[in-house]
């Protein structure tokens, strides 16, 4: 493994650490369940954890899933998670929040003449707003934008399909869109 990989585990590591530590302490409302809307229209499977640092902060992590091959080889599937250290401007699961997110995604995407096969890990800032619906259940909207590298080898779209070639692309823009449901969990 080289020096930047090593790094980028380590981070992630780190973070998917603070999130699981920061509900040990046990607070009103301190752990929810969610899901993102948003992935089940782009038919990837996706559930989400966040707990409750403090009055202020939150720890998230979220998992998305989608195995699914379309006909003609095409294909939108991967495995990604996202964590997230968010700050709340009232209280935890109200109202207005902004985040800090990273991400790590292995993926193998192809709709036209290529598919890509890949991962990309990056991160960025993120404001949500999240309203009750129930004592128990919220309804969440957020945004974030930031920055992702991303690494893959490019193939012809048929199976087993010609090797084109390796790239790395960066890219600046949205890395986080979200309409949640969420269960609160006491």
């Amino acid at each position: 493994m080289d020096g930047l990989v090593k790094l980028k585990y380590s981070f992630i590591s780190i973070l998917l650490l603070l999130c699981c530590l920061g509900t040990v302490k046990a607070h009103a409302q301190s752990f929810v369940m969610k899901t993102n809307a948003m992935g089940w229209v782009a038919a990837t499977m996706n559930v989400g954890m966040e707990g409750r640092f403090n009055n202020h902060l939150t720890g998230e992590f979220s998992i998305y899933y989608n195995p699914f091959t379309y006909g003609g080889n095409k294909k939108i599937s991967g495995l990604a998670i996202q964590p997230e250290l968010r700050y709340w401007f009232c209280i935890p699961y109200y109202k207005h929040f902004v985040g800090l997110h990273v991400m790590y995604a292995d993926y193998n995407v192809g709709w036209t003449k290529y598919r890509y096969q890949g991962n990309l890990f990056g991160g960025g800032l993120s404001y949500g707003y999240q309203m009750i619906l129930s004592q128990r259940c919220n309804l969440e909207f957020n945004i974030g934008v930031g920055y992702a590298r991303m690494n893959h080898d490019k193939y012809e779209q048929p199976k087993c399909g010609t090797f084109v070639g390796h790239r790395h692309d960066n890219y600046i823009g949205i890395t986080k869109l979200g309409i949640s449901f969420i269960y609160i969990i006491k």
